[in-house]
């Protein structure tokens, strides 16, 4: 038996046509077939009957099916959750800061009060005496005083041989003695003025031996350059030229005699490798420039 495509249904019902009966019809062709269920032999009408049916009721139970779906999918939720309720929504909770931990502290002991006491009076420091210097020939402070020893004296800073020099005082100078005596470095010091500016201490000797007197006498040249003022003699052994002007080509004013007096009124000026002073003869009538000496010869000294 031979079968078409469509030979068999969703139910199993042959829907076929077959030509194995030939109608008895002179036309020769397959009429219309009878179709008969194979299972049941049903005539094919009553199986289309049948499927008729089927059809109508299958829409049916699609639809009851459906429809328990739709149920199942409602009240499976409900049955798990135990009711169809909305869920609240959740409410943030603002952060609560937590209390500082405070760190403990120990405790402090309580100050204890010193102890009052009475103070001791304060004790007023004696400074120490000066040691008494022995000085066989002691100089009157205040008074006028002479330097004796032959090639000056230095003038220091401060009463010790490390001390810077300030000037040297010739032998015959005049000076005033201002304090003293100070031992140091084995001397006898005097702070003493040299009358032309310079303050400062002299060395008066090593015990024995004196260089400086108290004994002052009369006035007397001093191996020194003059200064403005001063009382000078001309000390050249010989004749001293007086110029209207510094320099050895002035014109020659007056010779100065050995012993003369002046005073100076001017000066120093340099000139052709002398020093020149200004000077005026006590009456007045001799009055000009003059050179003062060379390196190892004074010609003007004053006198102290």
């Amino acid at each position: 038996m031979s079968k078409d495509s469509n030979s068999e249904s969703r139910f199993g019902i042959q829907t076929g046509h077959h030509c194995k009966e030939r109608s008895i019809r002179s036309s020769g062709r397959c009429p219309r077939a009878i179709s008969y269920n194979v299972v049941r032999n049903v005539p094919v009408a009553a199986a289309a009957s049948a499927a008729g049916k089927s059809q109508r009721a299958r829409p049916a139970r699609g639809l009851s099916i459906g429809l328990l779906a739709m149920a199942l999918l409602w009240v499976g939720p409900i049955l798990a959750c135990g009711s169809f309720q909305p869920r609240p929504t959740p409410t943030r909770e603002a952060p609560v800061a937590e209390p500082a931990v405070e760190t403990p502290v120990p405790d402090q002991p309580a100050p204890t009060a010193p102890p009052t006491t009475t103070p001791s009076p304060t004790e007023t420091a004696v400074p120490a005496p000066t040691p008494t210097v022995f000085v066989r020939n002691p100089l009157p402070i205040g008074e006028a005083a002479r330097i004796t020893i032959l090639g000056g004296l230095n003038v220091r800073e401060q009463p010790t041989v490390r001390s810077p020099a300030l000037t040297l005082l010739a032998q015959g100078k005049r000076i005033i003695v201002l304090e003293g005596p100070v031992s140091s470095d084995g001397y006898i010091w005097w702070k003493v003025d040299d009358n032309q500016g310079t303050v400062g201490w002299v060395a008066g000797g090593q015990g024995q031996e004196d260089w400086i007197s108290a004994q002052v006498g009369d006035a007397r040249p001093v191996n020194r350059s003059p200064v403005i003022g001063d009382r000078v003699i001309v000390t050249l052994n010989g004749e001293l030229t007086v110029r209207a002007f510094p320099g050895v080509g002035s014109t020659i004013v007056a010779r100065a005699v050995t012993n003369s007096a002046f005073t100076v009124v001017a000066g120093p000026q340099a000139a052709d490798g002398y020093f020149w002073y200004q000077i005026r003869s006590d009456d007045g009538q001799v009055e000009g420039w003059a050179a003062d000496g060379r390196e190892d010869e004074r010609w003007l000294s004053p006198l102290e």
